[in-house]
Order: structure tokens, then C-alpha cells, then sequence
């Protein structure tokens, strides 16, 4: 693709608006103009291409489009680009020259085409604020600040590694990586990082202070002695209600037997019942008993901890915003 197809030339303004999209210039015509170094690198930047060396190539086929805007130069570029992957820059370029060049020019067909056939395979991106979101938060995709405008709306963007930032006054700033496919759409919700919480002017916190270690031996023998206390009052209890259950068993049974203790099966039923419930009892009432005893034995015999009362002093520390004293006395 020559640099310019039968020397045809149009005015720099024409495409001045796809200059500073593409190459990052405030405004395309304003730059000083070399069509002698252009020329030279656009052949350059073709003999790179023709090479396949595109990561060469692509540099020098836009610089030439900066140093002197050509419709030549820019069809080669777009074509570089596609080549090393970039798909969206590639299709952003064949876009414009399709809408810019004059209808008679025999490229914008070619661009037109170029840009149906990469429609399909440009990644977009979809930036959402997270609900949470402070206002004035500030979102950039790949260092470049995303508007309310673009928020929620699937930007073209090149395959590959792109971070997303969220920031805000006040907050920290937060850092969103996301990896872009082609042909596929991919949607972030970001927000910045809440403040981190800010300690109060009270003074550092003071250490925990241990418990003697006769103090923590007494806790614990009187703790074991409480518990065992109360095992042995639930075992009297429990012995205390199945032996007047054993007691009523027995009572129902002597309406089913007579003088001599002969009885009928129900009698016979009830006082098995009773037996049984009497043995419960028993057993019951026995570590009930036991379990009293040694809780008591536990809480009478735990060692009591030393009455020790603090030595007279005073300390000084220095704590943020001034002094803290303490003292005992």
C-alpha cells in the first residue's frame, strides 16, 4: 500500500481529528511538518512490515502519519497493528479512514472492509461504579480517566493485561487488574478502598497484665469444685425422682396382688417397674452423693490467692498529643 495513491494529497484539517485520536496529539495540523523524513520512514516502517518485524514496524508508520498526515501512512499503520494484535487500534484506525477519506478515493472501501471483518473480534470492556462507591470517585482504565459517560458502557479496548484504578478524596486509591479476550466482553464493578480506620487520642493501649500464677491455680481448682458440686446436686435429683417413682410403681402394683402377694401380670409389670426405677435410684442418689462431696472437698481445700497490694510509684509515658500519669500510691 503506497504511502499516497497517485500523489493524491488532502488537506491536513480532513483528517486533523484522526491524527490527535491516533497518535495522542493535541491537534495534528499544528505539528511542524516533514515530508522528506515522513517519506523516509514510511519506507522504513514498510520494509519492518514486509518483514513481519511489526513491534519496528508500527513506531515508525506512525510517526510518519505525525510528521506528515497521509492516508497511505495510516492504511499501513492500521495494518501493523492488527498484525502484532492490537485489534482495537487497528479497528479504530480502518474506521475513521473508512469515514473520512472522499467516497472516490479507492481505499475507503478497503477500510471499510477491514473494519467489518475486526468488528467482531475487538474486546470491550465494561466499567460499573460498585453501589458502595463514594461520590467524586475517579476511575481510569490503563492510565486514562473514564468519564461519567463511559461508566456502563462497553469500551474497545486491546487484548491483554489492563488495570482498572478507583480512587476518591479521602480513600485509598484501589487497583482492579483485568485480563481482556478477544472477541469478548468483560464487565468490572470498582470502587477505592475505604480509609483506614484512625486510632483516637486516648494513648497507646496498655499491655494485659498476667495473673499471678497462684491466682490462675485457685481459678481453676475452684472452677473444677463449682462443677462438681453441681453434677452431684443433679445426680440427687435425679436419684431423689426415680425413687419416688419406684415408690408409685410399688403402690400400683398392690391393687393387682392379693393378701398372699399373688399377683396378676400387671401386678408382676409394675413391680419390675418399680425395681428397676428403685435401682436407678439408687445408683443416682450414690454418685450424686459422691460428686457433692468432692466438689465440696475441691472448693474447701483451693488454695487462695496472695493478697498482694501494689508498691507506691508513679510512671510518665508519652502518648500522642501530650502526657499520660499514672500512679499508685
Amino acid at each position: 500500500m503506497p504511502r499516497s495513491s497517485s500523489r493524491r494529497r488532502y488537506p491536513v484539517e480532513a483528517l486533523a481529528p484522526l491524527a490527535a485520536a491516533l497518535l495522542a496529539c493535541p491537534v495534528a495540523s499544528a505539528q511542524p511538518r516533514d515530508p522528506t523524513a515522513a517519506e523516509a520512514l514510511f519506507e522504513a516502517g514498510r520494509a519492518a512490515l514486509l518483514a513481519n518485524d511489526y513491534e519496528a514496524a508500527c513506531p515508525k508508520l506512525r510517526e510518519s502519519y505525525a510528521l506528515d498526515p497521509a492516508p497511505g501512512a495510516l492504511l499501513n499503520l492500521g495494518d501493523c497493528e492488527e498484525k502484532r494484535g492490537r485489534i482495537a487500534t487497528a479497528w479504530a484506525i480502518f474506521q475513521q479512514l473508512a469515514r473520512e477519506l472522499p467516497p472516490h478515493d479507492d481505499r475507503r472501501p478497503i477500510a471499510r472492509s477491514r473494519a467489518a471483518a475486526l468488528e467482531g473480534r475487538v474486546p470491550r470492556l465494561v466499567i460499573r461504579l460498585a453501589p458502595g462507591a463514594p461520590a467524586g470517585t475517579a476511575v481510569q482504565r490503563a492510565g486514562v480517566p473514564v468519564g461519567a459517560g463511559s461508566l456502563g458502557s462497553p469500551l474497545p479496548m486491546d487484548p491483554g493485561e489492563v488495570e482498572v484504578t478507583a480512587t476518591a478524596p479521602g480513600w485509598q486509591q484501589r487497583t482492579f487488574p483485568v485480563r481482556l479476550v478477544e472477541g469478548e466482553l468483560t464487565e468490572v464493578i470498582v470502587s477505592p478502598e475505604p480509609p483506614a480506620a484512625r486510632g483516637g487520642g486516648a494513648g497507646p493501649a496498655l499491655p494485659p497484665q498476667a495473673l499471678p500464677p497462684e491466682t490462675g491455680r485457685s481459678s481453676a481448682w475452684r472452677t473444677a469444685g463449682w462443677i462438681s458440686a453441681g453434677v452431684g446436686a443433679v445426680g440427687i435429683g435425679v436419684g431423689a425422682a426415680f425413687g419416688l417413682r419406684a415408690i408409685g410403681k410399688k403402690g400400683d402394683a398392690e391393687a393387682h396382688c392379693d393378701a398372699a402377694n399373688v399377683c396378676a401380670q400387671r401386678g408382676l409389670d409394675l413391680q419390675r417397674q418399680g425395681v428397676a426405677a428403685g435401682s436407678i435410684s439408687t445408683v443416682a442418689f450414690l454418685a450424686g452423693a459422691a460428686a457433692l462431696g468432692g466438689g465440696a472437698v475441691l472448693l474447701l481445700t483451693a488454695p487462695r490467692a496472695a493478697q498482694r497490694s501494689p508498691a507506691p510509684g508513679a510512671t510518665i509515658g508519652v502518648v500522642p498529643g501530650g502526657l499520660v500519669a499514672t500512679g499508685v500510691f
